[in-house]
């Protein structure tokens, strides 16, 4: 096989049943955090802002905690809550290990005509 398949993967979090973080809510986080403005995050991802606000709302109300606070100078933006942070570096770890043991598993049924693909 000449071609090259790939291999597709998504990591996303749920609570109760119900999608509350993946790809998409994890860029943005990132980006918030990078820019410190829900409003050029939202920019830049080309992303509506009330569809970006409405993405962390939902996903603050499912997990019963906050995502992002707000400075009491306004023009000084928002930042990342501790509890958002953590989520981020946890997501980022586990979505190494899942593809690093994609890999593994590729290997040890020798298998090396495959890309592992991340989708966001």
């Amino acid at each position: 096989m000449n071609t090259p398949l790939k291999l597709h993967y998504r990591l996303w979090f749920e609570c109760e049943g119900e999608h509350v973080m993946g790809g998409g809510l994890i860029r943005l986080l990132r980006k918030i955090h990078a820019l410190g403005s829900l409003k050029k995050a939202a920019e830049y991802l080309n992303i509506p802002y009330r569809g970006a606000w409405g993405r962390i709302r939902k996903a603050e109300e499912a997990m019963g905690i906050s995502l992002l606070e707000s400075s009491r100078q306004r023009q000084k933006g928002v930042t990342l809550t501790p509890a958002a942070l953590i989520l981020l570096d946890s997501f980022a770890q586990l979505d190494s290990s899942c593809g690093e043991f994609l890999k593994q598993c590729l290997n040890e049924i020798h298998v090396d005509n495959f890309e592992i693909t991340v989708e966001t």
